[in-house]
This record gives structure tokens, sequence and C-alpha cells, in this order.
């Protein structure tokens, strides 16, 4: 057995056995402390999805990957899937109240963890990696509320109620879905029915190389008067209040220079501007009556260097070539670039440039008035573009990118009991490629079309 499963089996071991079980107290706290005050839960679920691909071009989850270029083997041939990948396990910890200051943490893990490198199909849906997704710490004061540790990023309001209800693994194509080490600091304004939250934070550099971290910041304004029925992707369905959120990123990018020994680093500037909004437009009778209730969930983004940001969004783009001066070096020449694909590259005149990207996604769910809103409907509308991807790729590798994605998807929901959920989905991908035939007027496209099924079991 390998480090990376040996390692695996045991994170697996410290979250389920050394953690409480729920309702119980964790490990007592110091000597001194009280210990009364202490409040732990343990929560999950399990998931099974199955998907059949009309394309080879996606593994479990679509995203925003690469489609197969028509004419290809990928393109012409089907694929079909089964995981348990997506099953989650959380602990939330709570301490004692330290006068006036209130303490609380969480850890949440799933199974879509880095494989090996010589991991076979076999392994790689029977025996999965663990991979972290949520590890924090919070501290609440009268004044402000600092977070430390891995969350979601503030950039999208990650993690605050504006994700899509479907059926597809978040982030659904175009919409921003991240999380990351971070220092959040927060402040809330305003009474129980109208909260605005600020907040700021120091986000893991995109690129440890560039010196200093990400900065977020948002504001968000929520209408507790106004409270719609809303699922997070796959979730059970909530009442959340009508909200709106605005939130930016700037980042700062050092690139070795675009030579096979770099002496000096390139630099340049990211940033992104997102909106979001659940607007419930007939709101829920109740949390057990959700029948008839109407509601939409958008979000709008722009910016350059946050292709990271978006799930799996790279749009092919790569680091061109060194070129050759002597036309037959062996080997070539070769640059070493140490920033992730996709987010930076050089153009023709060796200047270091960000990649453009902006997107609209559209969600309307609609709970059905019978079982008291027990069945209901969802769908998505994303529009993903880039204006320059292509421009900074060589001519001759433009087919290797797109330049614009459009995204469909339709779901069936149901709740068989408390615990129990099924769902049905329907997803479509079009992606528009960057090169353009010789002779020809309309750019390759190529589409892929998903029918997923899943149930997943709450505990």
């Amino acid at each position: 057995m390998n480090k990376a499963r040996l390692l695996t089996l045991a994170c697996a071991a410290a979250l389920l056995g050394a953690g409480p079980a729920r309702g119980q107290a964790p490990t007592p706290p110091a000597p001194g402390a009280a210990d009364s005050g202490w409040r732990s839960s343990l929560y999950g679920f399990a998931e099974l999805d199955g998907m059949h691909d009309t394309t080879q071009s996606y593994g479990p989850a679509s995203n925003n990957a690469m489609l197969a270029r028509p004419g290809t083997y990928a393109a012409a041939h089907a694929r079909s899937q089964f995981t348990v990948d997506n099953s989650q396990l959380g602990l939330r910890v709570a301490a004692p109240d330290y006068g006036r200051l209130r303490t609380s943490g969480q850890v949440e893990v799933d199974f879509f963890g880095v494989q090996p490198t010589d991991a076979t199909e076999q392994t790689a849906f029977t025996t999965p990696s663990i991979r972290l997704r949520l590890f924090y710490v919070k501290l609440e004061t009268p004044v402000v509320d600092v977070l430390a540790g891995q969350y979601h990023e503030l950039f999208g309001w990650g993690g605050a109620g504006f994700y899509m209800n479907s059926v597809a693994f978040l982030g659904v194509a175009g919409e921003i879905y991240h999380r990351n080490p971070q220092v959040r600091v927060s402040r809330t304004l305003g009474g129980p029915r109208v909260r605005l939250d600020l907040a700021v934070a120091a986000v893991r550099p995109v690129q440890r190389d560039s010196e200093v971290p990400d900065i977020e910041g948002g504001i968000r304004l929520l209408w507790n008067g106004w409270r719609g029925a809303s699922a997070q992707g796959f979730a059970a369905p909530d009442l959340l209040p009508l909200a709106i959120g605005v939130s930016g990123v700037w980042r700062r990018f050092a690139v070795a220079e675009f030579l096979t020994n770099p002496g000096d680093a390139k630099v340049a500037y990211g940033w992104g501007l997102a909106g979001n909004v659940f607007l419930p437009i007939v709101p829920a009778r109740s949390a057990g009556n959700k029948g008839n209730a109407l509601s939409v969930t958008a979000e709008a983004s722009m910016g350059t260097g946050i292709s990271d940001l978006y799930t799996g969004l790279t749009g092919g783009a790569l680091f061109p070539l060194l070129p050759d001066p002597s036309g037959g070096l062996v080997p070539p020449p070769l640059y070493r670039p140490n920033i992730d694909s996709g987010i930076v590259t050089y153009d023709a005149n060796g200047n270091l440039q960000t990649i453009d990207w902006r997107a609209v996604v559209v969600g309307l769910s609609y709970y059905l008035p019978i079982q008291d809103g027990r069945v209901w409907l969802s769908a998505t509308y994303s529009l993903l573009r880039s204006a320059n991807i292509s421009s900074l790729t060589p001519e001759a590798s433009r087919g290797g990118v797109f330049i614009q994605q459009d995204y469909v998807d339709g779901n069936l929901f149901g709740t068989v009991t408390p615990a129990v959920q099924v769902g049905l989905s329907y997803q479509m991908t079009h992606q528009t490629f960057g090169d353009l035939p010789f002779g020809g007027q309309n750019h390759p496209e190529s589409r892929n079309h998903r029918a997923e099924a899943a149930v997943r079991f709450f505990f």
C-alpha cells in the first residue's frame, strides 16, 4: 500500500475515531476551564451519482473542463460513470463562551482528493482519496468576527446562499466556486429584519511567488422579511432571505521571465468583480411547507487573471513554446512557469498578460404545490466568455482553447424521507473553440449531453 493511501486511511480514522459522536462532548478542555459549554455535532451525507455523457470529455464532474474537439475519438464515443466521491463528512465544534467572545471551528472533507499517478480506473473509483474542504476557527466578538483557516472564497460570497440548485457537482459551469486558506474580518450591521454584512479577507495568493496574498472584499444586504426556498447544489432545501451581494478580488503575479534561464520576474495584476442575487419571487409559507415557492438565483462576474476561481477553468490556455534560434536544438529549449496554467500567459512580444473572463449564471427553482413542496424543479443557464484567450494563444495552438461556453441544465428533485433525497438531471455544455479553419467563417464547436441521477442520505 503506497504512502498516499496510508495517509488517506489515517485521516479517515482520525476524523471518524477521534471525533465525538453526535451530542457528546469533545475532549475536555484544559484544566481550569469550564467544560459544560462545549458543543459538537458530526454531520455529512452518503451520495451515489450515476452519469452518462455523449462524449468522453469529462470525469465525474464537468464544471468548466475542455470538451473533446469534433472529429476526435473522444468526441464520437459515449461514457458512463458511477461514483460516491461527492459524499461528505464534517465536524462542528463550539467552545464555551469566554466572556463576550464566542469560538467555534469546523472541519469538512469529501473524497475528490488527488489520486496517485499510478492509480488505475478501478482504484480511482473504488478507493478514492480524502480531500480537505473546510478547516477553520471562527472568533465572534461584539465588534467584528474573525475567521482563520480554509473556507469558501469571499469573492462571489461563497457559502452564503448564492449557489445554483442542481444535481451537477458545484460549481456549475461559469459559477464562482472555490475554497482557500484565509484570514477574514467581518462586521454585521442592522437588526433582525434587515442586515448588512461587510467583510475583507487576506487569502492564499494565487501564486506563492507573487509574495503578497490576494485581497478580497464584499458587502451583502439581507432582508429577512422576505424569505424563499433555496437549495445549494444537491443539498436539502432551506429558507433563505432575499439577498444581494457585491464582492471583488485583487491579486499580484510575479512570473519568471520567458527564458530558458530566467533572471527576473515579470509583474502583472489581476482583478475581479462579482454581483450575486437571491430573489424569492413567491415566498415559501414555512420551513415545513414550501409548496408553490418560486425563487431566482443569479451571478454576474468579470475580471482578468481569475480563471482558478471558477472550478476547473483554464480554457485550454498554456504558455507558448520558447523560440529555438538554431532550429534543431535537442532537447528543445524549455520554459518552466512558476504558476498554474490558464491564469496568465506571455504574448508574442514576451509581455506577461492576464487572461480575461466574464460570466453570467441564472438559476430558477419551483417547488410543486404537492406534498408541501417535497417535489421541486430547477433549471440553470450560464454563459462564459473570454475576449483575449484566442489572441494571446499562438495561431497554431488556438484549436486547443475555447472562447465561449454555454451551459444549461434541468433538474427534478424529490424528498423521499427527511433523510433521503433523489434527483434527476439533464445537462448540456456547448463550447466554441478559438481557431478558424482556413477559408471558414465559423469556429469549430463541440457539445456534450449528460444525463445524471443521484441519491443522497443525510445524517
